[in-house]
């Protein structure tokens, strides 16, 4: 039998296929539209980062503008500046690089220097400031303060500053002055604004250099790499592919950032885009701001597996959570197909173990299911219903079978006595023949005792009577054969109070009388009554010829006809003794009887018949 084809197994097995089919929409469903949901709030998160950096860059730049236009359009800072070279032009060489002016200079040096004070705030936007003339003179104020000459061959933003009427951001130069004034070991970086600034008659006088530490500048980009859980990196770059940031030298890396950003093909202005990096051929995401105010392109790069990573460890936790809950519901499928087979087998074993002598109890069946389910619960009554009705057409049929069986016992009884009263009456004859009226006497007492045992209306009776009314069958017999005939009886007592039906040994001696008086006498007869284990058995034995093997054969034959038919013939007077005796055992005893002939070669034959106790 296939085990998977019971109804707990189907319904287990389509439960968990609807369950796992359903899991696995939900859970790819809900992965998608979560991953699509995280990675657009990562993109749009880089995005506004993005977007903030590059305000918080060109708001530091604009700082910077903001002073150099205010020192621009100074008349009040020009003219001093103007008198204050012009002061030192007619002082004496010696006091020119770093010293201190005399007389008038130093005022005009204090008074400028608390002009440009003052145009660059009390809250400083920038670091320092430096006014350069055409002369190779400079004065700066900030961490360093005073004036100093200057060569413009060694500043490489002079000739662009020249030709160009705009501002000009130089790039990030390290610069080791200012890094004399921070208390950091590391080198400074800074970045300088740079633009023209004209004398009354709109005639350039000079240059002002708004200078600020880089990585103020660039403060936004530095926090941002050291704390974004993508480790995600920032460049800035120019139009001209001039990288501004970082500080160290363009790597192969970064230079092919700045071609994919800058290339005709790829337009990722403002927005994400996923470009194969050509270093390392890792999936990146690119998301680039263009400054309005510096022109420069902010641009933010991070590996498309790091930004992703919390979409995989959330996709992890889901199917752990999915499973789970997977797990569990096959687990509540496996409950529920339980609870409907659970009463269904039940059932099963109430039907297997019904036998014929339990119908209607409540040991096999109970009275109520209790199943939770209305159909198996019905179908339960139903059963306990068929299983009464059951018992009662049983009944009904034991009994009609009980009264078939006493009305055959009685149909057999009534053979037996006209059997015995013929052979009686044969004998009575051949003693009235013979004048032995004395015997006659005797006989006729023993007969009548004899006849009112068999005509009782009681079919059974017990082996202690059976024995009894046999005796006094032998006993008439005796009276007429004399000391020809010799009887001998071994009867275990316990077998006395034992129930048999009437007639069944008194017969078997009449057959041995038959028989064993064919030969010369003396005629001997021995009936033993034996018990052995759980069953009783009476044997009687004789010491004639025994019997034919034609006779036993069709005794047999006979014999099988009943058992195989269950039938009983039609019986003659003549004859019938022993095929009667066997009915009347089997009917009452069933397939326990014994019944049973054997030929003792030269001692005659026996005849047992038994069954239970």
């Amino acid at each position: 039998m296939n085990k998977f084809r019971n109804i707990q197994s189907i319904l287990f097995m389509t439960y968990s296929l609807i369950i796992i089919v359903f899991f696995a929409v939900l859970v790819i469903w809900f992965y998608w539209w979560a991953s699509d949901l995280l990675r657009a709030g990562a993109t749009d998160s880089l995005g506004s980062m993005g977007r903030s950096m590059q305000e918080q860059i060109d708001s530091e730049i604009t700082k910077m503008n903001d002073v150099s236009l205010d020192v621009m359009y100074s008349n009040l800072i020009k003219n001093n500046f103007k008198k204050y070279m012009s002061g030192i032009e007619t002082s004496s060489p010696a006091s020119s690089v770093g010293g201190p002016p005399a007389g008038i200079q130093v005022e005009s040096a204090k008074e400028l220097s608390e002009i440009l004070t003052a145009a660059i705030g009390p809250s400083r936007p920038v670091a320092q400031l430096y006014l350069y003339d055409f002369k190779n003179k400079a004065y700066g104020n900030g961490f360093d303060n005073g004036a100093r000459t200057y060569n413009p061959e060694d500043k490489p933003w002079f000739q662009t500053v020249m030709n160009n009427k705009g501002k000009y951001i130089s790039p990030q130069v390290l610069d080791k002055e200012m890094s004399r004034f921070i208390s950091s070991r590391e080198e400074q970086y800074s970045v300088s604004l740079l633009r023209l600034f004209y004398d009354n008659y709109n005639a350039p006088m000079g240059i002002v250099e708004v200078k600020q530490y880089y990585n103020r500048v660039f403060k936004s980009a530095i926090d941002f790499e050291q704390q974004n859980p993508y480790r995600a990196k920032v460049i800035v770059y120019g139009d001209d592919g001039r990288i501004v940031y970082p500080a160290e030298e363009a790597s192969e890396q970064r230079t092919a950032y700045i071609r994919l950003g800058t290339g005709t093909e790829a337009d990722i202005q403002n927005s994400f885009s996923t470009v194969l990096n050509p270093v390392t051929n890792e999936k990146e995401l690119l998301s680039s701001h263009q400054s309005d105010v510096t022109g420069w392109h902010t641009t933010i790069v991070v590996s498309e597996s790091e930004l992703l990573a919390p979409i995989v460890d959330f996709a992890k936790r889901v199917v752990l959570i999915a499973a789970i809950l997977l797990l569990f519901a096959i687990f509540l499928s496996f409950v529920a197909a339980k609870r409907i087979t659970l009463p269904i087998m039940k059932i099963h074993r109430t039907v297997r173990n019904m036998r014929l002598e339990n119908l209607g109890s409540t040991q096999t069946a109970p009275k109520e299911l209790n199943s939770g389910l209305n159909e198996l619960d019905q179908l339960h009554w139903s059963f306990l219903k068929m299983n009464a009705q059951l018992k009662q057409s049983m009944d009904e049929l034991l009994l009609a079978q009980s009264q078939e069986l006493q009305a055959k016992l009685v149909a057999l009884n009534s053979q037996m006595n006209p059997h015995f009263l013929y052979n009686t009456l044969a004998t009575i004859h051949a003693m009235a023949e013979e004048n032995m009226n004395e015997q006659i006497v005797s006989m006729t007492e023993n007969m009548s005792s004899f006849l009112r045992y068999i005509s009782s209306d009681e079919s059974v009776s017990s082996l202690e009577d059976e024995l009894l009314h046999t005796k006094k069958f032998l006993e008439i017999n005796q009276i007429r054969h004399g000391r020809k005939l010799q009887y001998e009886l071994d009867i275990d007592d316990r077998i006395l109070q034992l129930n048999c039906p009437k007639l069944i040994v008194q017969p078997l001696v009449e057959n041995a009388l038959k028989f064993g008086t064919q030969q010369e006498p003396p005629w001997i007869i021995r009936i033993a009554g034996i018990i052995e284990d759980d069953r009783w058995r009476i044997e009687v034995s004789d010491n004639g010829n025994g019997f034919s093997e034609d006779s036993l054969n069709r005794l047999y034959g006979k014999i099988r006809d009943i058992d195989e038919t269950n039938a009983i013939p039609m019986l003659k007077l003549d004859g019938m003794g022993l095929l009667n005796i066997y009915i009347r055992m089997k009917l009452t005893f069933g397939t326990e009887t014994v019944f049973r002939i054997e030929n003792r070669p030269g001692e005659g034959a026996t005849v047992a018949i038994g069954g239970l106790i």
